[in-house]
Formats: structure tokens, sequence, C-alpha cells
């Protein structure tokens, strides 16, 4: 999975060919690619994915640029890196699955509505925001709309290629809901009237729910 960029077998191989002749990395750069996906997130919050430089990841976190050439071979290879550890997190895939496999239970909505005011929720939702925010790009919104509608669909045991226009229309319309959705969210959890219930008496679970499970009709 790769955003906007899909390396040749020839560039991945002159790739391992310069990671040969830098040698392995220092002791003390051992963490290199935590500490640059670290800087990525850092510098989408302040400028626009398309804007940011392998000047910038290696002035921000104080790495050379054979440690970030080591490593990646651009800005996009290493923004996929990121991206994909988040995504790894299993509390983003757990909460998007949640919404649509138990819309009417009040209780374990209300509990998932609380545990975004956790500092890893919080976390992950800031993140994915970026993404889908001024800073982020087409190719990254689409692909983070993807990976909610892929969740979805593997959870209700359907497969993308069998849906109609209109049900990848339905899919859609249900993403940007929840998109949308979490992005009003990051604001009110920084307010001190926050309600924690807010999600149990929010109706999106149950209309995301019923919009999802009709992708099973035929």
């Amino acid at each position: 999975m790769m955003l906007g960029y899909t390396p040749s077998a020839c560039a991945e191989q002159e790739h391992d060919i310069r990671r040969n002749d830098m040698g392995r990395p220092k002791a003390d750069e051992q963490g290199a690619p935590e500490k640059m996906q670290q800087t990525f997130w850092r510098l989408m919050e302040v400028k626009s994915y398309d804007q940011i430089t392998v000047s910038d990841i290696t002035r921000e976190s104080g790495l050379n640029r054979s440690a970030f050439y080591y490593h990646y071979t651009s800005i996009p290879e290493l923004a996929d890196d990121a991206i994909d550890a988040l995504y790894a997190k299993s509390n983003v895939a757990t909460f998007i699955v949640h919404l649509i496999r138990q819309p009417d239970d009040m209780d374990a909505i209300s509990d998932y509505g609380k545990r975004l005011a956790d500092p890893e929720y919080l976390d992950c939702i800031h993140k994915l925001m970026l993404i889908a925010g001024p800073h982020g790009s087409a190719g990254l919104v689409r692909q983070l709309k993807n990976f909610v509608i892929d969740i979805w669909l593997s959870s209700i045991g359907v497969k993308p290629e069998s849906l109609s226009p209109v049900q990848r229309i339905t899919a859609e319309f249900a993403a940007n809901g929840v998109l949308g959705m979490l992005s009003s969210v990051q604001g009110m959890l920084e307010s001190k009237t926050f309600d924690p219930d807010w999600l149990s008496q929010s109706p999106v679970p149950r209309t995301v729910s019923q919009l999802v499970h009709s992708l099973r009709e035929k």
C-alpha cells in the first residue's frame, strides 16, 4: 500500500544498493524510522503533506539524510509507513467496527464514547484528522476512506468487488459521515463541558450501521 507512489522493481533494487553502500545505521539511529514517523505527524500539523521535504524531516528529527535514505526512498514512502503504523493500532479498527456491530447496545456505545477521551484514542483521532484535514491530500483521504470501508466490508463478509455502483456510493456516504463525526468530536473532547455519553446520544452509529448492513443486500 503506497500513497501516490509505486516504486518499480528497479527503483527498489537501487534503494537496496544504496542501503548496502551506506552500511548499517549507528546505535543511536536504530530507532530512526519511529523518530521520522513522529516527525512526519508533527509536520503535518503545521504544513501541507505535499510541502513536507526530506530536509524538513531530517532537520526536525535531528537525523541526517543518510539515515533517511537508509530507510526510505521518499516522503510518500515514509508517510505510508507512518500511516500503516497508525492503522495497525487495534483501537482504530475496533472502534470503526464497533460502530456497526452493536448499534442498539447503548451501554457498549457509551463505553466507547468514554474511551475516546483516553490519550491513546485522542492521539489516533488527531492523526486521522490530520490525514482527512486541510493539510492532507486527495490520496491520503482516499486511502483513509478505503481503510474504513474495507474494515466494514470484512466485518459483514462482503467483498469490495461485489459492490454495485449504488452500494459503493452508500459505503462512501457512511465513511464520510464517520470521518465528519470524528472531526467534530476532536474539538468536543477538548471542551471541559464534554459529555462522555455523546456517542450513545448520537444517531450516527445506528444510521451508519443500517447503511453498512444494507450492503449485504443483493
